[in-house]
């Protein structure tokens, strides 16, 4: 597949600095490999092998509704990669690089995230909130992962997220403000995400039913309508998170949550 590159020295005066910075966001080179090949080598995948694209770059590929057979792409390269609708169970991406790519309906379910960077990934269709659209990563390892990205509707059922990091990135100005990790009505039951940073994080109407959040940072998450059900907070850092409508029937740690005093909307949760 080629990919079609801007002759910059085209393009008028006015336009050149954006130009350059949406150029310099994105990593140097181009795909080692075609989706023919990527595709003749899942096709001819022998019994008890598994297909490896570690460590190769897949840039700008067009890889949706690919069934990846459980291959190896660790440390690959997917950066602005079309995964729509692809099937990535039980693959391995562990410190992959999936920045800008497109995963709408991507099943990533029990696949290896962990260490992975996945910043600015495009999840919806439209600006509409739709599940259908929603990836999945059901009992995927994103230990130490970094997400920024909006995933409204996914299913984090059972994922490891232990250390990830999903806060926002940047100085803190207005500009970085919009880049909150948006994980409105996102399940995350029975997950464990201890030491995860969800920090600003947008979590309206997500469900944490039964999942560990020991020592989670929630600092300024919204958590409006949120289900903790039965999920561990145990010295969760709750300071400055919005708890309107939260749900903490059964919850354990609480004794242990810091900055409970810190939140707004205290009197409005359910516990």
């Amino acid at each position: 597949m080629q990919v079609h590159r801007t002759n910059m020295f085209r393009i008028p005066i006015l336009g050149t600095v954006l130009v350059t910075s949406l150029l310099a966001a994105r990593p140097l080179g181009a795909a080692d490999v075609t989706v023919r090949e990527i595709t003749q080598m899942l096709v001819n995948e022998q019994p008890g092998r598994i297909v490896t694209l570690a460590g190769r770059d897949l840039s700008f590929l067009d890889l949706s509704g690919l069934d990846f057979k459980g291959a190896r792409l660790t440390g690959a390269n997917l950066y602005a990669a079309d995964l729509s609708q692809a099937n990535l169970r039980n693959v391995d991406l562990s410190g992959a690089l999936l920045d800008r790519a497109r995963i709408i309906g991507a099943d990533f379910s029990h696949a290896n995230l962990s260490g992975a960077v996945m910043r600015l990934p495009h999840a919806a269709s439209s600006a509409t909130f739709s599940r259908v659209d929603a990836p999945r990563f059901a009992g995927a390892d994103l230990s130490h992962a970094r997400l920024v990205a909006r995933l409204d509707g996914a299913d984090f059922r059972g994922a490891d997220m232990q250390g990830a990091q999903l806060h926002p990135y940047g100085d803190g100005t207005q500009n970085a403000a919009a880049r909150r990790t948006s994980l409105i009505a996102c399940d995350f039951s029975a997950a464990v995400l201890v030491g995860a940073n969800l920090s600003n994080s947008l979590l309206t109407f997500a469900k944490f039913t039964n999942a560990d959040l020991t020592g989670a940072n929630l600092r300024g998450a919204d958590l409006s309508k949120t289900n903790f059900f039965g999920a561990t907070l145990a010295a969760a850092d709750l300071t400055g998170a919005d708890l309107d409508g939260a749900n903490f029937h059964g919850a354990n740690g609480l004794e242990t949550v810091v900055g409970l005093d810190l939140a707004r909307n205290v009197e409005r949760a359910l516990r």
